[in-house]
């Protein structure tokens, strides 16, 4: 079983990143070749994709129209529009974790560690995964983050000066940097090749600057 949900897993990783459960979830029961068309995908991968889908019980097949259907309430967490419940998103840190598997297996065997910049898609990944999980609570009510630290917002409202220790690319002082104007945004992360960033305008009161190792 837990072979099976592995492999499901990637699977459904491959099914968020190529966009196949976010046109299916708009599309009428269908067959491979007008999923594959709408998706402008291979026809052959899309259909042995598909067949993972209704054996791992995702998607629906009827074998007498030949059509695969994705209910309404299986893509109500598979999809986009379902953030921040999304399990399509955080799936893909199976392929992203098997990806250095290898470099792994060599340090049981010879000791060190695996870098950082190794780990492929992880910033990508990771900024998916903050978007819909940190992103959507940083700021939004009833679930807001910054209020656990007493009078930080009244601080930040003021202007102070803040420093994201390990900020990826970005998002979340992003996301404070347009809630906060008045206060200055740094973020410090390891990979330059990954770090984004986006410097305000002077009127618009912050800067957000990016401090490297």
């Amino acid at each position: 079983m837990f072979l099976n949900s592995a492999g499901l897993a990637l699977m459904v990783s491959i099914g968020h990143r190529t966009g196949l459960f976010e046109v299916m979830s708009k599309m009428p029961p269908s067959s491979s070749a007008e999923i594959a068309q709408s998706t402008t995908l291979n026809e052959r991968y899309v259909r042995e994709w598909l067949g993972t889908m209704v054996t791992g019980g995702i998607t629906e097949f009827d074998p007498v129209t030949q059509a695969y259907h994705l209910p309404h309430e299986h893509s109500a967490f598979l999809t986009p529009a379902a953030s921040p419940n999304n399990l399509a998103v955080t799936a893909q840190f199976i392929s992203v974790l098997g990806a250095v598997e290898d470099r792994v297996i060599g340090c049981f065997r010879h000791g060190g560690g695996v870098p950082y910049s190794a780990y492929a898609r992880f910033h990508e990944v990771m900024a998916e995964e903050s978007d819909q999980t940190t992103g959507e609570a940083l700021l939004s009510t009833g679930c807001n983050i910054l209020p656990l630290v007493p009078f930080l917002e009244e601080k930040m409202r003021a202007g102070i000066s803040v420093l994201d220790v390990g900020c990826g690319s970005g998002r979340a002082i992003n996301l404070m940097a347009g809630a906060y104007p008045s206060s200055r945004f740094t973020g410090y992360d390891f990979l330059q090749k990954r770090l984004t960033t986006r410097r305000r305008r002077p009127q618009q009161g912050n800067l957000i600057t990016p401090i490297l190792k």
